[in-house]
């Protein structure tokens, strides 16, 4: 029985924050307290405080210097649940509003980084409203151009250009979770992000797109997709949009456009938009099916190897885990009915060279 992470959990519930996980604006309580951020040093500096409200009032160069990330994943406790939470202390909790503005020009990561990204790990918040331009990011576990890991909180009005994420073999990455503007997403929302992102992960890895990797009960709504997606061997969860969306309410409104996916053999849940979505029809256990609507694939190719399975122009595969129906006795979870396609589109897509049908 798979989980979408070592480090994420279905049975983890936590009362929503009070911020718009639509993504609209945000107000602070008291305008003089929001820190305003104008230059290389003051964004290094917002890891000295990780509960402020932030906005960027210019665009910040910086450099090609080798950036770490504000806020990281560090376990809320060693045991059960809390060993999968992030220790709010360590994430970035405050708010971040880019006004429009661009941070550009560096490198985050390596062969071994976990939550690699301009911001590492994000709870309970708010971030958007700025442009990301000019990135290459290297990480074994959830890594990204933008976000590494957003923990209940909204992701919003983001633009992400040229980004070159590759991902490295290591003890966790068997389910990997890498994507152009959130690696790893967990009860969190995506909304209004475009990307242009090249991904590349190796064998045995998984879930990974370009707006989104690894998402757990999080929605990703009007968000547009471009760039590559290239898998090695015995490797699962590809999308344009993202590499999953287990457990998500929603898929809306996005496009995957140019999207070229290219896996390896042994390869399954591929799609143009995403790879596997949904969980089981039984909402009793909170887990709803997961609805895509509004959403196209145009221009798109899937070239995979031998032995592919899930594959599909819009969305690879629902997600189902037979060894629930012999540990519940229940039914629903026999059947992968874990998803509804309605008013969605697939043009010019092809897969292994011949032409997809919606």
């Amino acid at each position: 029985m798979k989980k979408l992470s070592l480090l994420l959990s279905t049975a983890l519930v936590l009362s929503m924050p009070a911020f718009s996980v639509m993504g609209e604006a945000l107000e602070a309580d008291d305008a003089s307290a929001v820190i305003e951020v104008a230059t290389a040093e003051d964004l290094a500096a917002m890891n000295e405080d990780l509960t402020a409200d932030y906005v960027l009032t210019a665009d910040i160069d910086l450099g090609g210097e080798v950036w770490t990330p504000i806020g990281s994943f560090s376990p809320a406790g060693e045991e059960g649940e809390e060993a999968e939470m992030p220790d709010l202390a360590a994430a970035f909790t405050g708010t971040f509003n880019g006004q429009g503005h661009s941070i550009s020009n560096f490198t985050v990561g390596d062969e071994a980084g976990i939550c690699t990204g301009l911001f590492g790990c994000i709870a309970n918040t708010d971030v958007g409203n700025f442009t990301v331009e000019n990135v290459v990011s290297d990480g074994t576990v959830m890594a990204s151009a933008v976000v590494g890991y957003s923990y209940c909180s909204a992701v919003h009005d983001v633009t992400l250009n040229g980004a070159t994420i590759t991902a490295h073999a290591g003890e966790l990455s068997s389910e990997g979770m890498y994507g152009g503007v959130v690696a790893a997403g967990m009860m969190s929302t995506i909304s209004d992000c475009t990307a242009t992102a090249d991904l590349t992960i190796p064998d045995g890895t998984a879930n990974t797109g370009i707006i989104g990797g690894g998402l757990e009960l999080t929605s990703v709504i009007n968000c547009k997709a471009s760039g590559t997606v290239t898998a090695g061997n015995n490797c699962y969860g590809l999308g344009g949009i993202s590499g999953c969306g287990f457990g998500a309410e929603e898929f809306t409104g996005c496009t995957a456009e140019n999207v070229t996916i290219t896996a390896g053999n042994d390869c399954y849940w591929i799609g143009g938009l995403t790879g596997y979505a949904g969980g089981f029809e039984d909402e009793s256990l909170g887990i709803p099916k997961t609805a895509v609507s509004g959403c196209t694939v145009s221009g798109c190719e899937i070239t995979t190897g031998e032995n592919a399975d899930g594959v599909s122009a819009i969305v690879g595969a629902g997600f189902f885990m037979e060894g629930l129906a012999e540990a519940y006795g229940s039914d629903a979870y026999a059947e992968p009915t874990s998803f509804d396609v309605t008013d969605c589109t697939a043009e010019n897509v092809t897969i292994n060279g011949e032409a997809a049908e919606a």
